[in-house]
């Protein structure tokens, strides 16, 4: 199923849920968590269960990446270890994600590399230097996570700027996967700071905002690749069968009378 056609319930849901919490302040509602995982939940089971393809593992990855993310949602909001539970659950999510496409990938843009690595440093020296002697094991996990998501908006912008075996350059479908990548390490980064009391401009609103509409362009990137997957293994398979191979021979049997 067409990714597009999902935008309607999920971001009617993403709209519910910012109006029952004004403005995604958790104070606001005492349902705040089921409201804040209900998107990202019925995306991936509608992503699952409508999706064309249930042979397809791209198709699966993306869903159970949707899911754990959701779980992540609701683990987050826990107020004593939600932020590590909900980082082990989306470092899960960003791992599937990862099988959708790190086989397309063909060579790493260095200038990407760099960059990423300048940014991701400058946030953990502002965040973690602290936070490293007083909570060790915690601060250990989510330097984990952020390393892996550095390393899915890496894999994703290479694939978008150098393209790899299977894609072109600065292909559409990748264009969308690298850009919700950065938002998603745009709204992670964010809530890192945020959480360790450095003040960020209208905090709720960027993170989630930011957070809900990354999910979204992840998944149309995913469900893009998978079509444009299948239809070339579909001609391939075409192109390879005996009627196919019958009806060349015979063009060229006359092509040599």
């Amino acid at each position: 199923m067409n990714a597009s056609l999902l935008a309607l319930p999920y971001f009617a849901l993403v709209f519910i849920f910012y109006h029952q919490s004004n403005g995604f302040i958790r104070s606001c509602d005492n349902l705040y968590e089921y409201w804040k995982t209900l998107p990202v939940l019925i995306l991936s089971i509608l992503y699952y269960a409508v999706g064309s393809s249930f042979t397809n593992r791209q198709h699966i990855y993306a869903s159970l990446g949707l899911l754990a993310g959701a779980i992540g949602d609701y683990m987050i909001t826990r107020p004593n270890d939600g932020l590590i539970l909900g980082a082990a659950c989306f470092a899960i999510g960003h791992i599937f994600y990862l099988l959708t496409f790190t086989y397309r990938i063909g060579n790493l843009c260095i200038p990407l590399l760099f960059m990423i690595i300048l940014i991701s440093f400058i946030i953990l020296y502002v965040t973690f230097a602290l936070l490293l002697i007083v909570h060790p094991i915690a601060s250990t996990i989510m330097i984990i996570y952020s390393f892996l998501l550095s390393i899915c908006v890496l894999f994703s912008g290479s694939l978008y700027i150098c393209g790899g075996p299977y894609d072109q350059q600065r292909q559409f479908n990748n264009l969308l996967r690298f850009l919700g990548f950065l938002l998603f390490y745009l709204s992670d980064s964010a809530l890192i700071i945020h959480h360790v009391g450095i003040a960020v401009p209208v905090a709720e609103k960027l993170i989630l905002s930011t957070y809900f509409i990354a999910q979204y362009l992840i998944l149309c990137g995913s469900s893009l690749s998978s079509s444009s997957s299948s239809s070339s293994l579909s001609l391939s398979s075409s192109s390879l069968s005996p009627s196919h191979c019958y009806r060349s021979y015979h063009l060229h049997q006359k092509a040599d009378k």
